[in-house]
């Protein structure tokens, strides 16, 4: 999903909002869409029970003797869940004020145009 649609559209996001980006720009946020997605199917999907994660988890606690109800296991993912997505938009924050930045910063027009 990143490549032909998340990238795309967050590079369209900063160039509507920057002007035209350099090199450097496209590529950080190429690299912080596939960072962003990894995230939030990584923290994302164990709130969802009918996810193999799920079904992972429960099967390797029954194995060991300890039963647990899926639902269970989803509920107890929501605190992490949550604690990740405020890091994670902290982090989205401060990437786009560095974008902001760098697009700012003397030369960067220069680059853009002279990049494409």
């Amino acid at each position: 999903m990143v490549r032909p649609l998340i990238a795309p559209m967050a590079e369209g996001a900063a160039e509507s909002a920057h002007g035209a980006l350099t090199d450097k720009a496209r590529f950080r946020i190429r690299g912080m869409a596939a960072g962003t997605d990894n995230i939030g199917l990584f923290f994302g999907e164990d709130i969802f029970i009918a996810i193999g994660s799920i079904v992972l988890i429960v099967g390797f606690l029954e194995q060991a003797g300890i039963r647990v109800e899926a639902l269970h296991v989803s509920l107890w993912a929501i605190p992490t869940a949550i604690v990740a997505f405020l890091v994670h938009g902290a982090r989205l924050l401060m990437f786009d004020r560095q974008v902001k930045k760098d697009m700012a910063a003397p030369g960067a027009s220069a680059d853009a145009e002279g990049g494409r």
